[in-house]
């Protein structure tokens, strides 16, 4: 980096001169952590309402690990491989190339519900030699929370099964970013 001359510290200095610094007040320090609560208290209320299970039993356990992948937006893609896929495989898996074999709709479904599913299907698809699924998880818009839950769900949780190649959101014909195409390992 190249030392400013005294010109331009004298330029700088003009053109800053009548900038005051912002005035950081509680209220915008606490708005992240606030939104943060209100997602908390929010989930808490869905899990009472549905008789999920607390997040300490062993069910949720595993969702609650999962925390490190950030949260996804409704209109967000996804786009998810391992390192080994060929990248004209990927190419015609984000295309929609492939031929979907199975498919899983996990609309209506609570998240234990959904959680629960969603590895059964996957494994018995690979049992079966399927190479290519479609799962819907949808976009959110009847949940309760900002984000959506199933879908944040799914992609966890498809992240985490050893026979998922990889995924990708759905061109708009199969749903856009309401569901996934998944990519299998081959036998």
């Amino acid at each position: 980096m190249s030392k400013l001359s005294e010109e331009e510290k004298s330029l700088f200095a003009d053109a800053v001169s009548d900038v005051a610094p912002l005035k950081v007040s509680k209220n915008s320090q606490q708005a992240g952590s606030d939104t943060q609560a209100l997602y908390q208290k929010t989930l808490k209320k869905l899990r009472q309402k549905n008789r999920l299970p607390d997040v300490t039993t062993p069910v949720m356990l595993s969702v609650a690990e999962m925390d490190v992948i950030a949260e996804v937006g409704a209109f967000e893609s996804l786009l998810y491989h391992r390192k080994g896929i060929r990248l004209q495989e990927l190419s015609r898996l984000k295309k929609g190339e492939f031929a979907i074999e199975a498919e899983l709709d996990l609309h209506g479904l609570t998240e234990a519900q959904a959680d629960s599913a969603l590895p059964a299907f996957i494994e018995r698809c690979y049992q079966a030699k399927k190479r290519c699924v479609l799962v819907i998880h949808g976009k959110g818009y009847n949940s309760e929370v900002q984000a959506p839950v199933l879908k944040n769900l799914t992609n966890r949780r498809l992240r985490q099964m050893k026979s998922v190649l990889a995924f990708c959101s759905t061109q708009p014909k199969d749903g856009g970013t309401g569901s996934l195409y998944v990519l299998l390992k081959a036998h």
